[in-house]
């Protein structure tokens, strides 16, 4: 886990993690969250419904748009994070077995706030971008 201060956060310093999805993760999503819609969970109904756009059951966006926290509690700044907005952007649709790239950059620091603005962004294996996402984040310091 990272350890950022504010200090050492200067516009385009960048992170990222890659994470695969697995189905697991979905059910613990479905069974955490008790979203049971069958888009998420079968395939053939996500190709029927989708008109042939969709390959399978379609991962939950929100599952995804979690390691957008990830990014900011781990990596970027990382311990000393708290979250102040997200706005997300979801592009393609991502399935089990997708590999994401998950980055963020930093584009803007307001001093006085102590707060960071990130660009961040989730790619497949097949370099498609699948969401975007701006992301304010404070950046707490430890009081001595």
């Amino acid at each position: 886990m990272n350890e950022y201060v504010f200090a050492e956060l200067e516009v385009g310093k960048k992170e990222s993690f890659c994470v695969q999805i697995k189905e697991d993760m979905e059910d613990m999503f479905r069974e955490l969250t008790g979203d049971i819609n069958p888009l998420h969970r079968y395939d053939d109904f996500a190709r029927k419904i989708g008109g042939g756009r969709f390959e399978g059951h379609v991962t939950f966006g929100m599952l995804t748009a979690s390691f957008y926290s990830t990014l900011a509690g781990v990596y970027l700044p990382g311990r000393n994070s708290l979250i102040h907005s997200l706005e997300v952007k979801f592009l393609h649709p991502v399935y089990a077995g997708d590999q994401l790239t998950v980055m963020g950059e930093v584009v803007d620091r307001q001093e006085e706030l102590g707060l960071i603005l990130v660009k961040a962004s989730i790619t497949n294996q097949k370099g498609q971008k699948v969401s975007k996402a701006t992301i304010k984040i404070l950046v707490m310091e430890e009081e001595e």
